[in-house]
C-alpha cells in the first residue's frame, strides 16, 4: 500500500509527535509499503540543520511556513491555514491508499486530511494525541468557547465519521469519545512509547545528580493546566524529613515565572533548560521518581507522554491524577508508582514518601514496560491495524 504519513512537525523538527512519527515511520519503511511523509518545514525550534527530503527511502514533502512564533497568534493562525491546504492539495496529488493525520493543528489538519482521503478513496487513520476542543474546554482555552467549540466539535465529528480506523491512547480517551453519541467507531487504543533519540549525549555537567541526592523529576512542558504550583508545594511537605532531596523541573513553559517566583531560591529546587531529548534522558534516567502531573479530568481527553519516557527508563513514577483513571488504576495495580488519594499537598506527600520508601521498584517498572509498552509492542498493533485496512481495501 501507498501510505502517506502527515503532520505539522516532522524530524529533525523535535515535537514529540514529530519524533515518535519518525519511528512510525521508519518501521512501516522496512515493510513491503510505501511510505510518503507530509509536514511543514523546520519551525518548532530554532534548528541549524537542513531538512532531509528522504529518510530510509521514505519521500519526504514539506509545505513552506512562517518560522513559529508563539507569541504571535496571527502569524500561528496563518500557519494553520498554510498547512491543511498544503495538506489537502497534497493527498490529492499523491493519492495514497492510507492517510494518518494527529491532533496538531486542533481538528482542521484532520479535517483537512480525512476530507481529501475520502475524495481520492483513501482510508484515514486519526491518530489523537488529545481530544479537542473537550480539551480546551476542560482547560479555560479560547477554542474551548462558544462558538467556536461548537464548530470545532462539528467538524471533529465528521473527521471521526470519515475515519477507517482512530488510534487513541488510552482507554479513558476512547469512553470520552464513545460519549459523543456518534454509534459504534473504529476505535484502537495503542498507546506512544519512549521518544527514540539518535545518540546518548552527556548532559550539561552542572544538571548532572550528586550521588548524594535523591532527585524528584518533573521533565517536559511546564504548562499552565499541570498543577504544577500544587505538585511542588506536596513534593516540599518532605523536605525538612528528606533533606538529601531534591526536586527539579526540566523545561520550560506557560507555568515557569510563576515556579521560579515561588521555588528559584530554595536550595532543594533546580531549574534546568529545556534540553534535546539525547541529552535530557541522561537526566531522566538517574532521577529517583518521575513526576506527572495533570488538572482535573485532563485525563479523560489526553494521555501524559512523559509517563512512557519515565517507566522505558526504570524511573517510578508519582501520578497526580483522578483514582477512578485508567491512569492511576494502571499505576497502582502494576507497581509503577503512587497516585496521590486527594489533590492536596498532603496526600501527594504522603504518596512521594511510599515511592521513595519502595524497594527495588524500578526493576519492576521496567520489567512492566518491557512487556507492555516498548515500542516493538506498539507497532505490533500498529501493523494489526494497517493489515485490516489492507484486507478492507481488498
Amino acid at each position: 500500500m501507498k501510505l502517506l504519513f502527515t503532520h505539522r512537525y516532522f524530524w529533525p523538527d523535535t515535537a514529540p509527535y514529530g519524533v515518535i512519527l519518525k519511528s512510525i515511520v521508519g518501521h512501516f519503511a522496512q515493510t513491503d509499503n510505501a511510505v510518503h511523509v507530509f509536514a511543514s518545514k523546520l519551525s518548532y525550534r530554532e534548528l541549524g540543520a537542513d531538512a532531509p527530503a528522504e529518510m530510509d527511502g521514505v519521500d519526504i514533502r514539506r509545505c513552506w511556513v512562517f518560522q513559529e512564533n508563539k507569541k504571535n497568534p496571527i502569524t500561528r493562525a496563518i500557519n494553520v491555514l498554510l498547512y491543511c491546504i498544503g495538506l489537502f492539495f497534497h493527498v490529492l496529488r499523491l493519492r495514497p491508499d492510507v492517510v494518518t493525520a494527529s491532533t496538531f493543528p486542533p481538528v482542521l489538519a484532520a479535517w483537512s486530511g480525512s476530507l481529501a482521503a475520502r475524495i481520492v478513496g483513501a482510508k484515514f487513520v486519526y491518530h489523537m494525541m488529545d481530544i479537542h476542543p473537550d480539551v480546551s474546554q476542560i482547560s479555560g482555552g479560547l477554542l474551548g468557547r462558544a462558538p467556536i467549540a461548537n464548530v470545532l466539535r462539528w467538524l471533529d465529528n465528521h473527521t471521526l465519521r470519515r475515519a477507517s480506523a482512530i488510534v487513541v491512547l488510552s482507554q479513558d480517551m476512547a469512553n470520552t469519545l464513545a460519549g459523543r453519541g456518534l454509534g459504534a467507531l473504529p476505535i484502537h487504543v495503542i498507546n506512544n512509547f519512549m521518544l527514540d533519540s539518535d545518540e546518548a549525549q552527556d548532559p550539561p555537567r552542572e544538571w548532572v545528580k550528586d550521588a548524594n541526592k535523591k532527585r524528584v523529576i518533573f521533565a517536559g512542558n511546564l504548562g499552565r493546566f499541570q498543577n504544577l504550583p500544587l505538585l511542588a508545594e506536596g513534593v516540599a511537605t518532605c523536605f525538612d524529613t528528606h533533606s538529601d532531596l531534591e526536586l527539579m523541573f526540566l523545561g520550560d513553559g506557560a507555568a515557569l515565572s510563576e515556579l521560579r517566583t515561588r521555588w528559584g531560591d530554595h536550595p532543594q529546587v533546580t531549574f534546568a533548560p529545556f534540553l534535546p531529548f539525547a541529552q535530557a534522558k541522561a537526566l531522566i534516567a538517574d532521577a529517583d521518581v518521575g513526576l506527572v502531573s495533570l488538572n482535573r479530568d485532563i485525563y479523560r481527553v489526553a494521555y501524559p507522554s512523559k509517563m512512557l519516557t519515565y517507566l522505558g527508563l526504570g524511573v517510578p513514577v508519582l501520578a497526580l491524577v483522578e483514582p477512578e483513571s485508567a491512569l492511576a488504576e494502571e499505576v497502582s495495580a502494576n507497581g509503577l508508582g503512587a497516585v496521590p488519594e486527594a489533590a492536596t499537598a498532603e496526600a501527594i506527600g504522603v504518596a512521594l514518601r511510599k515511592v521513595l520508601g519502595a524497594g527495588g521498584s524500578p526493576a519492576l517498572v521496567k520489567s512492566w514496560y518491557t512487556s507492555k509498552a516498548t515500542k516493538d509492542v506498539a507497532m505490533n498493533h500498529w501493523e494489526a491495524v494497517l493489515d485490516a485496512l489492507r484486507e478492507d481495501r481488498g
